[in-house]
């Protein structure tokens, strides 16, 4: 069943790809974009990818996190994905637990309406590494939630066909209302130290 924004993120932990210790928890305080794709052969999914490469750094800078989940094993995404360097954590999820928890769905009209009006895209992912595997689950529709730093998901995209992820432009947003709620925050803690500062004057407040 799809999630609906806004609404708690669902947390879950495990390894991500190279066996390192993943939980969504330990990214409270920053800004997460939780994307979700079929396999890490898909040429849809890497050209995704290097998209998400490219953006990275900047975005990092700017408090958001990636977190990429794959419907295969970790051995597969090493080989198809891995071995262009990615700054980003991957995960592997080939029973599709976490998937279910967030309502990624199936679709065979999905599948067959992106192999006939998404060419240039396979090309351009074939270029970037992504080859036709034997993943079974081909059906699988991508979808992206981009969480805030207390946790809450803000916004979803459900994929409308297999290469369909959120647009750039709407993390790039997403991106800026962090920053601008971050500048407000940090101008009322000001307003208030001020305001207790001119209620308690230094050198003239006494105890006893």
């Amino acid at each position: 069943m799809r999630l609906n924004a806004p609404c708690q993120g669902i947390d879950f932990r495990g390894k991500d790809v190279f066996g390192n210790r993943f939980q969504l928890s330990d990214h409270i305080g920053k800004r997460v974009m939780l994307s979700f794709f079929r396999d890490a052969g898909c040429p849809f999914c890497n050209f995704r990818l290097y998209e998400l490469t490219h953006n990275y750094q900047l975005w990092k800078e700017h408090n958001l996190e990636i977190v990429a989940v794959f419907s295969d094993t970790p051995e597969q995404v090493r080989r198809f994905v891995a071995k262009h360097p990615r700054p980003f954590t991957m995960l592997a999820d080939p029973n599709l637990k976490v998937y279910n928890y967030y309502g990624i769905e199936h679709s065979t009209s999905a599948l067959f309406k992106a192999m006939m009006f998404k060419l240039p895209r396979i090309i351009k992912g074939i270029t970037k590494g992504g080859r036709p595997s034997n993943n079974p689950h081909v059906r699988i529709v991508p979808a992206d939630f981009l969480l805030a730093e207390d946790g809450r998901i803000e916004h979803i995209w459900y994929g409308r066909d297999v290469s369909d992820h959120i647009p750039l432009e709407t993390v790039r947003r997403f991106i800026d209302e962090g920053r601008a709620s971050g500048r407000n925050a940090t101008s009322r803690n000001a307003r208030g130290r001020d305001t207790r500062q001119h209620a308690h004057p230094t050198g003239h407040s006494k105890i006893g």
